[in-house]
């Protein structure tokens, strides 16, 4: 056991130092895997969060199977506590950290539709109650990281095991078994009695440990000398624990528990060890090598008695610790129903939880005949010095007279003579020891008579209990006569004791109790047989014969009761003849009569007179249907009450089982409190107060809420003002205002609008827009360019859109999240004709595509033609311009459309021209970035440096943003001066003076491809400015030519300004020197843009 807490210690502490400092995920989840197998139960696993009571409290069903799904439901709700704690571990955080809603739809169907979520909630940290949620006190800045890290490793432990429990593959599922009694397997080992040697003490549940019940179950688990957890040598016993032995590290960890903290423990005697390893009383007399078990001689014989166990060959043990001089047979007793062996001390038994005296379940019984049910007493009155006493003690605490003995038979009291100075008035009863300070002949406790009233009463000094030895006289009489009657009394005191208790254990063997083997002896007259056939035979008549008495005498002796004297029988008796008994009730009168059956007649009357009574203060005043009731119930108020109240629920039973729908509460209904029983029985109000102001409001003109409203809000709080503003939400789209259950947010944001909103909104995303569109109609929160958030975001939205979107909707979000997944993939690859996307495996050149058939490169995208067989891209492309007339007639405008624009992101290729605006939105995934260097567009920058606001990207300088503002001829000269050729004169065959690229244009609400249209310029190869501007740009792309050179003094100072390219200036340096010197350092230490296409 200390190995186990200290790995589980050093597991701990590797795994939080994990999550508190952001370390890989395996590294996280190689430490929640150790813990989740560490042989420990939960209690001692988990000291922060209650894991046993969230197990048992969520486990729900009557089989394994049912159970399982509940275990499912709790490990999906740990799974999203999971990632509230992870959110707050991160050093990069969500911007909404610091609260939680309780509106969002995924908290109510996890988190909150458990029980112990929102303890966990609070454990991280969020204990402030809000309107709409729970959040971080505003003094606290920042989340305990070390905490949270605690807390979270547990439930990430939890998860684990709950999933592994779930998959069949827990390596100790015991723990579980132990808790939830459906999971365990249903097999039964009949007449076993409950001693196991397998079972490690540590797995039973720690309620079982305080629970005297189990003690000799286990205690028969350990050795006899050892610790009952690890086996070692035992130094400290505690008793709170069933008497358990410890040795000094286990009673450490296991004493750790707050529930077991106070427990006092008592060290172990070298003596103590070698007691019975089952009673702990007794000394050992054998052992058994089999059961591997050392016991005394009462419990070798029960323990060894099972049929199982008979054949046991033991070896006799001599003890060095002396026998107790009490009876072995009474250190304990055998259960009459199931045969199990339990302490003398224990009133009920540990298995079958019936009482000690309890009569066993009668084998065969007739129809008509009741069964006997015997009387539990837990206190009972020595009848000789009326002491009450405990019901497990056999003999008087005082006089140690047996628990059933007769009255001690009356013996002259001893004369005394007068003293000076005694009351007369004073005198001593012999059978209790009380002064009686009054001359009556009866004593004042016990109402036993003087036993002899002719003599005056012996006075006393002063009125003590304790008796005052006498100042003897001249003529003190002889003490040796009344010294031989006190020896003669003890002597059958102890005869009369010894006789009842062996026909008491007879008795008990035979299913009779004590009370009913002392009124049959007391009926029979004969003290020395058992009247067991007496009580079978004869005893049902007697008791029908006092019933028949009690019905049959309405005019007899008088009863005492409460408010004064009725006759016998009572005003019942006197209107119906008398009353009529149950034979449970006429046994239970005889019992306490001690088998008188006149004064059974009369305890009858007045225990059914007191029944009677206590059913009218309940409020069932017709006194004819109480005693019919009680009759039917055995003369148990509980049994009679359930009986008068089944009239009372038949019309809710009727209700409850009919198949009409259940009626709607009127609220106008006149009887308020009608109302407010209805709403706390069918609505499961918390109180009365909660019913009568969810009432009010339902009542209000003003207000017209829905009951369901109602009830959810009043459930949350019980706040007038609060409950209004819950109930009264404005969506900001619509401008209706709805209840705060009928509003739906994303985790992302605080904005809530309402379900029909919610719904319209996210649905024309789907059907219309891009999967990227899919955010908060109102603030359009998250930003879901960063591919972080992404997955974590549509997982959570998945959730909430499955209950709320159509079915053929909801597919259709779940094929644009699969083909938004299969874009990442290298091997995807969009069709150049009908712009398909698919995953292609092969490795030829030629790809078809499989929605419309027709074939293109799959390198270069191109449409596929046959003389691209067995030529490079680049070779095809050359032999093209060469051979091909419709390419030669194109000229620059066909250069420009097959060198046009490739998404970055997707890969998609569009067959346009760079000109224009630089900012280009992929229509496949949205995605925003720069046509000419491919850099993306953004409005929250992660440059730290940088100070533009607003949408931008960091272009190179040899992107076409700033090399387009550039002349023709100072373009030309760069790639003259790089040797790099380039075309001036249009080709043969084209349109003269109309530019022929195609671009994309705005049209009203959409975009269409089109001819550039304007005019060209001679010299510049039959292209208008712009396009042949960027030609001669694609060129210098295309041979990675750096633009530096050619800038002039401004231009180089704005250049190094804006890549952060400082270079001092001494006084001693020209104009020329300087700007050579930053030139180079800028060619140095800038490079030219990664993203910008090359080689075209």
């Amino acid at each position: 056991m200390a190995t186990l807490m200290a790995q589980l210690e050093e597991v701990r502490s590797r795994a939080e130092m994990s999550l508190s400092s952001s370390s890989s995920a395996q590294e996280v989840r190689t430490g929640v895997t150790a813990m989740a197998n560490l042989a420990l139960p939960l209690s001692s696993k988990y000291c922060h969060i209650a894991a046993e009571n969230m197990v048992k409290e969520n486990s729900t069903g009557n089989n394994r199977k049912e159970t399982i799904g509940s275990m499912q439901r709790l490990s999906t709700a740990l799974n999203i506590l999971e990632k509230y704690g992870s959110n707050l571990t991160n050093s990069n955080r969500p911007k909404y950290w610091r609260t939680v809603k309780h509106n969002n739809p995924v908290f109510r169907a996890t988190v909150d539709s458990i029980q112990g979520g929102r303890a966990v909630l609070c454990l991280y940290g969020y204990t402030n109650q809000q309107a709409d949620g729970l959040s971080f006190p505003e003094e606290v800045q920042e989340p305990d990281v070390e905490k949270v890290a605690s807390i979270t490793l547990e439930v990430m432990s939890l998860r684990m095991e709950l999933d592994m429990l779930i998959q069949g593959s827990h390596p100790h599922p015991e723990f579980f078994e132990r808790l939830i009694s459906s999971l365990s397997p249903q097999e039964e080992e009949s007449n076993a009695v409950p001693f196991t040697t397998s079972e490690r003490a540590w797995e039973k549940e720690p309620q079982s440990l305080s629970n005297p019940k189990s003690l000799s179950t286990t205690l028969a688990s350990n050795k006899p000398a050892g610790c009952s957890l690890c086996a070692a040598t035992a130094t400290l016993l505690c008793i709170p624990c069933g008497s358990f032995r410890f040795c000094d590290s286990c009673d450490v960890a296991f004493h750790r528990h707050p529930s077991r903290a106070t427990h006092k423990r008592d060290p172990l005697s070298a003596q103590r060890l070698d007691n019975c390893t089952i009673c702990g009383i007794f000394p050992v007399s054998a052992q058994c090598p089999v059961c591997v078990q050392r016991l005394c001689s009462e419990c070798d014989r029960l323990y060894h008695s099972h049929p199982a166990r008979a054949n046991h060959s033991r070896i006799s043990v001599a003890s060095t610790i002396p026998a107790k001089s009490i009876s072995a047979s009474l250190s304990s007793w055998q259960c009459v129903h199931c045969t199990t062996v339990n302490r003398m001390q224990d009133v009920l038994c540990g298995t079958c939880e019936r009482p000690r005296l309890a009569s066993a379940a009668p084998s065969s019984a007739t129809p008509h005949e009741e069964p006997p049910q015997s009387s539990i007493i837990s206190e009972w009155q020595c009848k000789s010095c009326t002491v009450v006493n405990s019901a497990s003690s056999v003999l008087c605490e005082v006089c140690e007279r047996p628990r059933l003995a007769t009255r001690p038979p009356v013996t002259p009291s001893r004369p005394a003579a007068p003293v000076l100075g005694q009351r007369d008035s004073q005198w001593v009863c012999q059978f209790c020891t009380y002064v009686n300070h009054t001359p009556s002949s009866v004593c004042e406790i016990c109402d036993l008579t003087r036993a002899e009233p002719g003599p005056p009463p012996t006075s006393l000094k002063t009125p003590s209990p304790i008796k005052e030895v006498s100042t003897p006289l001249s003529d003190k009489p002889k003490a040796t006569h009344t010294d031989d009657l006190d020896l003669k009394r003890q002597k059958l005191m102890k005869e009369e004791g010894l006789k009842l208790i062996q026909l008491i254990r007879e008795g008990e063997k035979n299913g009779v109790s004590p009370e009913e083997v002392y009124a049959g002896i007391h009926v029979t007259g004969n003290r020395n047989a058992l009247p067991c056939d007496w009580l079978k035979t004869e005893l049902p008549a007697l008791l029908d014969e006092i019933c028949l008495r009690a019905a049959s005498s309405p005019h007899g002796p008088k009863v005492h009761c409460l408010e004064g004297s009725l006759e016998y029988g009572g005003q019942e008796a006197q209107k119906s003849g008398g009353v009529h008994l149950s034979r449970a009730e006429a046994k239970q009168a005889w019992l306490t009569a001690g088998g008188n059956s006149e004064k059974a007649v009369i305890q009858a009357l007045r225990d059914r007179q007191a029944k009677v009574k206590e059913l009218s203060v309940l409020g069932f005043t017709d006194s004819a249907r109480c005693g019919e009731a009680l009759r039917q119930g055995g003369g148990e108020v509980r049994g009679a009450l359930a009986l008068l109240q089944r009239p009372l629920l038949e019309p809710f039973h009727q209700r409850m089982w009919s198949d009409q729908p259940e009626p709607p509460i009127d609220i106008h209904h006149p009887d308020k409190q009608r109302l407010c029983r209805r709403l706390l029985a069918v609505y499961d109000l918390p109180s009365w107060g909660r019913s009568e102001l969810a009432l009010s409001l339902l009542q209000d003109p003003t207000a017209p809420y829905t009951l369901e409203d109602v009830v959810q809000a009043v459930r949350e709080s019980h706040d007038r003002d609060f409950i209004r503003r819950v109930l009264a939400k404005e969506c900001p789209i619509c401008l209706s205002v709805f209840p705060h259950s009928k509003m739906q947010s994303l985790t992302s944001c605080q904005c809530s609008v309402c379900c029909d909103c919610f719904q319209q909104h996210f649905t024309i995303a789907i059907r219309d827009k891009h999967i990227r569109d899919m955010v908060c109609p109102v603030c359009w929160e998250p930003d879901i360019n960063d591919p972080e958030h992404l997955n974590s975001y549509f997982s959570t939205l998945d959730i909430q859109l499955r209950d709320c979107l159509e079915p053929e909707v909801y597919e259709l979000f779940h094929k644009k999240l699969t083909e938004q997944a299969l874009i990442k993939d290298p091997k995807f690859l969009w069709c150049s004709h009908c712009s398909y996307g698919f995953i292609y495996d092969g490795d030829q050149l030629k790809v078809t595509c499989f929605q419309c058939r027709n074939s293109f490169c799959a390198l270069c995208k191109k449409p596929w033609e046959s003389q691209h067989a067995g030529l490079s891209c680049e070779q095809f492309q050359l032999w093209k311009r060469e051979n091909d007339p419709e390419y030669q007639k194109q000229g620059l405008a066909g250069y420009l459309r097959d060198n046009g624009i490739t998404c970055p992101n997707c890969r998609f290729q569009y067959a346009l021209a760079r000109g224009g605006c630089m900012h280009f939105c992929c229509s496949q995934c949205r995605y925003q970035f720069c046509s000419g260097c491919n850099n993306p567009f953004h409005t929250t920058c992660s440059v730290i440096q940088c100070s533009v606001t607003g949408l931008h990207a960091h272009h190179p300088r040899d992107c076409l943003f700033y090399l387009r503002d550039w002349e023709p001829a100072r373009l030309q000269a760069l790639l003259q001066k790089e040797g790099v050729p380039f075309n001036t004169e249009p080709p043969h065959g084209t349109q003269a003076g109309l530019c022929g690229v195609i671009e994309q244009k705005d049209e009203g609400t959409h975009q269409t491809d089109s001819a550039c249209g304007a005019q060209t310029r001679p010299g510049q190869a039959g292209l208008c400015e712009k396009h042949y501007i960027e030609y001669l740009v694609s060129l210098i792309n295309g041979h990675s030519i750096d633009p530096s050179p050619l800038f002039n003094a401004n231009e180089l100072v704005l250049a190094c300004r804006r890549y952060q390219v400082e270079e001092p200036r001494s006084e001693a340096d020209d104009d020329r020197t300087y700007y050579s010197r930053l030139l180079k350092k800028l060619m140095e230490h800038v490079p030219l843009g990664d993203k910008v296409p090359r080689k075209k």
